[in-house]
């Protein structure tokens, strides 16, 4: 599609939700030891996407798993968010934390990111 043509399925009007991505940061402190904090990569319009809850049978357990993607615009400074293979990031809405379990760059295009959370954190 053109980049000047309306497109249905992507208005700016869909992203109503505010979310912040943070990174796991391994640092230094003044007396050698290492601490791990959270760093914001920064506040994103994203559009939520969830499923149905739905039922999982695990090793003959029930279990109920509510399964939620954000999509936010690409952004190049979220490459390292895209493309790292470690499970070092959350993202925080409305005051709740969740894991991220990855973040997919959409057919490649470089015009918007999904990202399916894992839980709450």
């Amino acid at each position: 599609m053109k980049d000047y043509k309306y497109n249905y399925n992507n208005q700016s009007g869909m992203y109503r939700e505010r979310i912040e991505i943070k990174q796991l940061i391994t640092t230094l402190d003044e007396t050698l030891q290492e601490k791990e904090e959270y760093v914001s990569l920064g506040k994103f319009w994203a559009m939520t996407k969830t499923f149905s809850n739905r039922e999982i049978l695990r090793e003959g357990s029930e279990k109920f798993e509510n399964d939620r993607r954000f999509v936010i615009k690409y952004n190049k400074s979220l490459d390292d968010f895209i493309y790292s293979q470690t499970n070092t990031f959350i993202v925080i809405h409305k005051n709740i934390t969740y894991n991220v379990k990855e973040a997919i760059n959409d057919n490649d295009l470089r015009q918007t990111i999904t990202i399916r959370l894992n839980g709450l954190s």
